[in-house]
């Protein structure tokens, strides 16, 4: 049907205006979009050595939480339920990412938590740093802060396992050495008659020959002061001899058949000390050895076969030169049985440091050169004659000046650890085994202080610290661990590397494995293959 214009004009108007009453009338607009969720990560403890690592989140925003996340930096580590308020949550070792290329063992970890609400919206907390260092045993020691974190002493194993260290504080000047038990409870003290401090050294506990005559006691000496045993055996904590009160200790060794102890003084003098004595050692020297002119010590002694070796730095004022000598003592009655020249007439102003091979055949030496740097050379001990061109063999120019040098890995290497870095060698041929023949060095202006050599194992261990003060010994700060690639020619590289703002100390169990104390906790690290296969590439 056609409807004239006029009724068309009028179907118009009452369209538009039917229209517009729908859209004053119609449904209403949408409501905002609600604000993200609010997300707040903390970590309680941002440097930790354990088992876990345990951190807090506080969410706001959400009726109700779908997914709690947790990353480092963009990787995924893992998911967590979450309740209300301020929750705690726990990363156990396992899901730490070591291998990343910015993670690494200790694990320096930049963590951010990751919440999405039930209706999809979702929000990440600020990044929170972290540094996480696995290891297999936590024990808490509510004394750690009283005592000196080095040195530290493990008897035993399992539940009859104690450790060993020496107090801060000594009420009316009376030196103590403390023992903790498996727990970390106080097991007892013992008074002790000389200086028990951060420089103390604490000998391997006797064992015996093969388990025989076992005394299970330890020697132990402050550098410059006496020297003393303990027995700590069960229930038993004792001191049960020291050396006379005149003797300035510079370095002991024990003898493994007796017990005794091989004193070399600061004088240059060589004393066997009986591990029994009185209170005030009278009777404790067995036999004293003290040669015409008095050299300076170079390494430690050594015992084998009944007799005892000892090398010195002859220095000859007339015409500034030295010498470099293996002297050979029978255990028994301190006679001496040989001497060797093994160099003769160096400068005199190039004092070595140096160690002997475990069968005490051969005499590595490490001498300063100019420019801040050093040579390690290898000469027989017993056969005279190691000079440049007859020394077994001689390492090219090293970085830094030469302070120590030990064997390991059942002598087959050899450390060489100058002010701030530390080599390996082929103890045959002097070849450095280090990765990329590139030094493996203490963080920033730390120093190597103490390297501690795995036997029978492969890996070494080295603790370091600030620079020494004056004559006040500082305390180390950094565990450095060391493995080797398989193999005759196997690399030795960075296994981990754990640093703490306090100060650490780090000893070898019954078991050979190590462990270490920080702050209030005693740790023991694990097996080397775990961090091994966790470790970057």
């Amino acid at each position: 049907m056609l409807h004239s214009a006029l009724t068309r004009r009028a179907w118009r108007c009452a369209f538009v205006l039917v229209s517009s009453l729908a859209t004053a009338c119609g449904d209403d607009p949408p409501p905002p979009t609600p604000d993200p969720p609010q997300v707040a990560l903390t970590v309680p403890e941002q440097n930790v050595a354990g088992t876990s690592l345990k951190l807090r989140v506080q969410v706001s925003g959400c009726e109700k939480v779908n997914t709690l996340n947790i990353y480092d930096r963009d990787a995924f580590l893992k998911a967590f339920p979450y309740v209300n308020g301020d929750s705690p949550i726990e990363l156990l070792a396992t899901d730490i990412p070591y291998a990343k290329p910015l993670v690494g063992i200790a694990a320096s970890l930049s963590l951010i938590a990751e919440v999405v609400c039930e209706d999809g919206r979702k929000n990440t907390s600020l990044p929170q740093s972290a540094l996480f260092f696995p290891v297999a045993r936590v024990v808490e020691d509510p004394q750690g802060s009283q005592v000196y974190a080095h040195p530290l002493a493990v008897d035993g194993s399992g539940s009859n396992q104690s450790f060993l260290s020496c107090l801060k504080t000594t009420p009316g000047g009376i030196e103590t050495l403390l023992r903790h038990n498996a727990s970390g409870a106080p097991a007892g003290s013992v008074q002790v008659p000389t200086l028990c401090n951060g420089s103390t050294v604490f000998t391997p506990r006797h064992t015996g020959v093969s388990g025989v005559n076992a005394t299970k006691k330890r020697w132990v000496y402050t550098p410059g002061k006496g020297a003393f045993t303990i027995l700590s055996d069960g229930t038993t904590l004792s001191r049960t001899s020291q050396t006379p009160v005149g003797i300035s200790v510079n370095d002991l060794t024990v003898d493994p058949v007796s017990g005794d102890a091989i004193v070399r003084s600061k004088e240059g003098l060589i004393y066997r000390v009986n591990h029994v004595s009185d209170v005030q050692g009278a009777n404790a020297v067995k036999w004293q050895y003290q040669r015409l002119l008095i050299g300076d010590p170079i390494g430690q002694i050594v015992i084998l076969d009944g007799k005892v070796i000892f090398a010195s730095h002859i220095a000859y004022r007339d015409d500034n030169s030295a010498e470099v000598i293996v002297e050979e003592l029978d255990i028994a009655t301190g006679d001496l049985l040989k001497t060797t020249i093994v160099r003769k007439r160096t400068t005199a102003v190039m004092m070595p440091v140096g160690g002997f091979s475990p069968d005490g055949s051969t005499l590595f030496l490490g001498y300063p050169l100019p420019e801040d740097k050093s040579v390690v050379i290898a000469c027989s001990a017993t056969l005279p004659g190691c000079e440049d061109a007859t020394s077994k063999w001689s390492t090219g120019a090293l970085a830094g000046e030469m302070k120590q040098i030990t064997t390991y890995a059942n002598g087959t290497r050899v450390a060489a650890a100058t002010t701030q870095r530390v080599w390996t060698l082929e103890a045959a041929t002097g070849i450095v085994r280090n990765r990329e023949t590139r030094s493996i060095d203490a963080n920033g202006a730390l120093h190597v202080k103490f390297l501690l050599p795995g036997n029978p194992s492969t890996d070494l261990f080295f603790l370091n610290g600030p620079a020494p003060q004056g004559s006040a010994a500082t305390l180390p700060v950094e565990l450095v661990g060391v493995d080797q690639t398989a193999g005759v020619n196997g690399e030795g590289r960075e296994l981990f590397r754990y640093q703490v703002p306090v100060s650490m100390g780090a000893a070898f169990d019954e078991t050979g494995r190590l462990w270490m104390r920080t702050n209030q906790k005693l740790l023991l690290l694990q097996p080397s293959s775990q961090y091994r296969s966790a470790r970057p590439r």
